[in-house]
């Protein structure tokens, strides 16, 4: 997961920066004196210096998400996390670090997250994005961390990547509602019944009109659709050409065109 953070920021900075400055080298190594000391060419140290669990961010509650294999699952939202960066510019010359080090906070400073195009394919489609934000002054003694890495003390900028972390184990949620029936009683003591059924069409129909014998309804942007019909009802949906099906004793209707 981590890594997968660390090639995103890479793409993203490789991405941001000015066209002069696209042969820096990106590490990610601790930036100690040891490190420091195989350098040959100027680069840009993102060193991973603290992870935590963001609670601010922190959701409640459960989702119902769809799996890979079609399933409905529930799942709780999953947690974030605040990996701190120390980005550092290392260069021969203090005036070239300088340069970087701001084309960088100028980077930094007008983005708040990483888009999909520099997401790797298996954060993609994790939700919320990874977002950014640069310390504000007097959150953080940088002195400490050069002390304990034995350097000396050099200036970077403290930035928080906010990531979600898509660790969570779904439950099942059993077989989905394809048909239900609701049943009323009056005043007078008389009952009636209606029975409501559930159906899929070509998302191209999103929509259209959906009738049957007994009701109607309209296709949602999925292709979804609930109508009031009964088993051996015709069900219309209103599409170009029209699609048609019939009400089966259980499960969907699955309405299909007919030219």
């Amino acid at each position: 997961m981590l890594h997968l953070l660390d090639q995103a920021l890479e793409t993203f900075l490789r991405a941001s920066l000015p066209p002069e400055l696209a042969d820096l080298d990106v590490a990610f190594d601790a930036p100690d004196g040891e490190w420091s000391a195989t350098l040959t060419r100027p680069t840009v140290n993102l060193f991973l210096r603290d992870v935590r669990r963001n609670l601010a961010e922190r959701n409640a509650g459960r989702a119902l998400r769809t799996g890979g294999d079609g399933r409905a699952v529930w799942t709780v939202p999953p947690p974030r996390a605040d990996c701190r960066y120390l980005v550092t510019a290392w260069t021969a010359e203090v005036d070239d670090e300088h340069r970087i080090l701001g084309e960088v906070l100028a980077v930094l400073l007008r983005t708040t997250e990483l888009t999909g195009e520099h997401l790797p394919e298996a954060l993609a489609d994790v939700l919320p994005r990874p977002s950014l934000s640069l310390a504000a002054s007097g959150d953080d003694d940088q002195a400490d961390f050069w002390s304990a890495l034995g350097g000396q003390l050099k200036p970077g900028l403290d930035v928080t990547v906010t990531t979600t972390i898509d660790a969570l184990a779904g439950v099942d949620a059993g077989r989905p509602v394809e048909q239900y029936v609701v049943g009323v009683v009056d005043g007078s003591g008389r009952s009636s019944s209606r029975r409501v059924v559930g159906g899929r069409a070509a998302r191209a129909t999103a929509g259209a009109t959906v009738t049957s014998p007994r009701g109607g309804g309209t296709v949602g942007d999925d292709g979804a659709f609930a109508v009031a019909a009964e088993p051996g009802d015709d069900v219309v949906v209103d599409a170009d050409p029209p699609a048609r099906g019939t009400v089966p004793d259980a499960g969907v209707v699955r309405p299909r065109r007919h030219a």
